[in-house]
């Protein structure tokens, strides 16, 4: 096969033209380009410069699956490392990710996940109860409400009454900075309280403060007690070399679970109703089924999470820069270069799926879904840590919500996707109205 010696081909529009199409509606532009040019691709977005785009799943497979010599995830989160700290898993590479994910990984898994589920599923209905009823409201912040406090619970441990109260003001804040503090790293810097930056810094050191007053407290706590919570896991856990995480790995690894697990999982779980309330089969199919379901997780409730992760999925790419002169499809791709593999491509491929644009759960129960080409939480070696918790979390809370209230549309109009930060977001935040049953 013939290599090209330049770039894979690209739109001609200006860099901010297509920064703005990318964030405005990302899915469609993203089509658009892929529909003239191709699996590979190339973009010009603010402020990273170059991003080759691939929709093809050999590329992708094998670039997810490579040990990380080439191709870096960590360099590609690196403009995050001010909010989730340098020993944040997002922020490793290649052996030293693989040994620190061996590392944090068994609270995150089987018995330890399974332990909180009754708390989870009374957290929902707890958060849900003072919903109002009757006029249209958006769900995205009450799920984000309800995934707070099961973090702050079920991953932090805190029962502080005035340090819950802090982290639910203070969170909030924290993952909704301005923008402009993400685009232009010179804007962090603490020139005053009335500066981006200042403000953020405040609120940085008043969570940080928090978590490590947490963390002093059950290093204090003399009767040894354990909890069940995710950072008393961590706690417990030696690297390598028998020696336990520090204060500020603690609190780095921590808060990449509120910056990651936080708004993704409130956002999945919003995607989730949005699709819900346009589909009445589906919603009835799942209400039946929950009710006279002699387990505690219906198989269905699965497939729903599922087909909505396929087709919704929170993040559109997985991203990964070059750190060396490499190809990519064919074409040579330079050194420094970010690659943008599209889960959303490969979500709505009709090479993969039977009319990819409908939301149809029950393609997850007659075995049409092969693994490779599912990706909703990344895969190989990157493969989001808390993917088990997350689950755990919207098998609880969606089939709380579906049994406890009746929900419809507030619109009949679809939302559409809003990049939000990283995150596609429902264009209308999940607009509903409910009532109790």
């Amino acid at each position: 096969m013939m290599v090209a010696t330049g770039l894979p081909p690209g739109p001609a529009l200006p860099a901010m033209a297509q920064t703005i199409l990318s964030v405005t509606n990302p899915l469609s532009f993203a089509d658009r380009c892929r529909a003239k040019y191709g699996d590979v691709f190339t973009m010009r977005v603010f402020p990273v410069g170059q991003v080759v785009c691939v929709s093809d799943i050999g590329i992708i497979r094998d670039i997810v699956t490579s040990d990380g010599s080439v191709f870096r995830a960590g360099e590609a989160n690196s403009v995050i490392e001010f909010v989730v700290g340098r020993n944040s898993l997002l922020m490793l590479d290649g052996g030293e990710h693989i040994r620190r994910r061996r590392v944090l990984l068994p609270p995150f898994r089987g018995a330890s996940v399974r332990g909180h589920q009754r708390s989870v599923g009374q957290i929902a209905a707890d958060c849900a109860r003072w919903w109002p009823v009757g006029r249209p409201i958006r769900l995205l912040p009450r799920m984000q409400e309800i995934t707070l406090e099961i973090m702050m619970r079920s991953v932090f441990g805190i029962t502080d009454l005035a340090r819950l109260a802090g982290l639910r003001t203070l969170v909030p804040q924290l993952l909704h900075m301005n923008p402009a503090i993400m685009l232009f790293p010179p804007l962090r810097r603490d020139l005053g309280p009335r500066s981006p930056g200042g403000r953020y810094a405040r609120v940085k050191r008043a969570v940080d403060g928090i978590i490590h007053q947490e963390i002093d407290r059950r290093r204090r706590d003399t009767a040894g007690t354990t909890g069940e919570d995710v950072l008393s896991g961590l706690m417990d856990v030696r690297d390598e070399h028998g020696a336990p995480l520090s204060d500020e790995e603690l609190r780095d690894h921590l808060v990449t679970l509120l910056a990651v697990g936080h708004e993704t999982t409130a956002t999945s779980m919003s995607w989730i109703f949005e699709r819900l309330v346009r589909h009445p089969r589906v919603l009835a199919r799942l209400r039946t089924e929950i009710a006279e379901s002699t387990t505690d997780e219906p198989e269905y409730v699965d497939a729903v999470i599922n087909e909505t992760l396929r087709l919704r999925p929170v993040v559109s790419d997985i991203a990964r820069v070059a750190t060396t002169d490499t190809r990519v499809g064919g074409y040579h791709v330079p050194r420094g270069t970010m690659i943008a593999l599209s889960i959303s491509a490969i979500h709505r491929s009709p090479d993969q799926f039977s009319a990819p644009e409908a939301f149809r759960p029950e393609r997850f129960l007659d075995g049409e879904t092969a693994h490779e080409v599912f990706l909703p939480f990344g895969g190989g070696p990157h493969r989001c840590l808390g993917a088990s918790f997350a689950m755990m979390v919207m098998r609880r809370v969606v089939p709380r919500i579906v049994a406890e209230l009746d929900i419809r549309a507030a619109r009949p109009e679809p939302e559409s996707a809003r990049l939000t930060g990283p995150v596609l977001t429902p264009s209308r935040g999940a607009e509903v109205v409910v009532s109790r049953r």
